[in-house]
């Protein structure tokens, strides 16, 4: 979700700011632009102010650079050494903070997926895919484990496992069969034909007397559609 800087930034921003209220805990990362053309010094620290408020997790932050024959290139630009410095205090704030500082304490469910990059951790995620390293233990790979968070970094946690916890595999849905819809129940109707919702591709489909398969069905749209073009050209020739 990229956020501008300036004074479209209040604008710009209100869904995300919703869903950051709305949805407690969300883990949302933006873009910052800095030096868009007409952004003031108070546009810059409302731009400041928001990222104060919020600490980010993720924040990508770059400067604006005119790119030829876009309208943004024809109007007046921020003085190159303003941006420069402006790009350098936001990211100096952004490494001021942690953003996970406030976890620790928690109890929380991960799923474990991966091995660290030095092979000293687990790499497991929470319910917000938040990274968080467990210890590597042999039976917690691809397994539910409940943890208590006990240090965070920049972009990371550390959980440690609950003695009394019982591992668990997550339930994984079983895979569709060729021609079923999701979410959809197979149901029977008195004259013994499938619903419509659950037809499977192998099905056939009753139109008046005749009955055709979804194949068939296929061929004759397609046809159907070359004729329309065709006679769309010659009308076309013709008037």
């Amino acid at each position: 979700m990229p956020v501008p800087a300036g004074h479209w930034l209040i604008l710009m921003t209100i869904s995300q700011l919703e869903l950051i209220n709305r949805v407690p805990g969300v883990t949302i990362a933006t873009d910052i632009i800095c030096g868009f053309p007409g952004e003031t010094e108070e546009d810059f620290q409302e731009t400041v102010d928001l990222v104060k408020c919020y600490k980010f997790p993720s924040l990508f932050i770059n400067q604006f650079y005119p790119r030829p024959g876009t309208p943004a290139a024809k109007m007046e630009q921020v003085p190159a050494q303003v941006k420069k410095q402006r790009t350098k205090e936001l990211s100096h704030l952004f490494h001021s903070y942690n953003p996970y500082d406030h976890e620790v304490g928690e109890r929380q469910h991960v799923l474990v997926t991966e091995e660290s990059f030095d092979a000293q951790y687990w790499v497991s995620h929470n319910k917000f895919y938040e990274q968080v390293l467990v210890p590597k233990r042999d039976e917690f790979k691809g397994k539910m484990v409940e943890v208590d968070i006990y240090e965070a970094g920049k972009h990371f946690l550390r959980g440690r496992p609950v003695d009394d916890s019982k591992l668990f595999t997550p339930s994984i849905t079983a895979p569709l069969q060729k021609g079923e819809v999701s979410g959809l129940v197979q149901e029977q109707i008195p004259n013994g034909v499938q619903s419509c919702a659950s037809i499977s591709s192998s099905s056939t489909l009753l139109i008046g007397s005749y009955s055709l398969d979804r194949e068939a069905l296929k061929k004759l749209g397609i046809g159907l559609a070359l004729a329309a073009a065709v006679l769309a050209f010659i009308l076309e020739k013709v008037f």
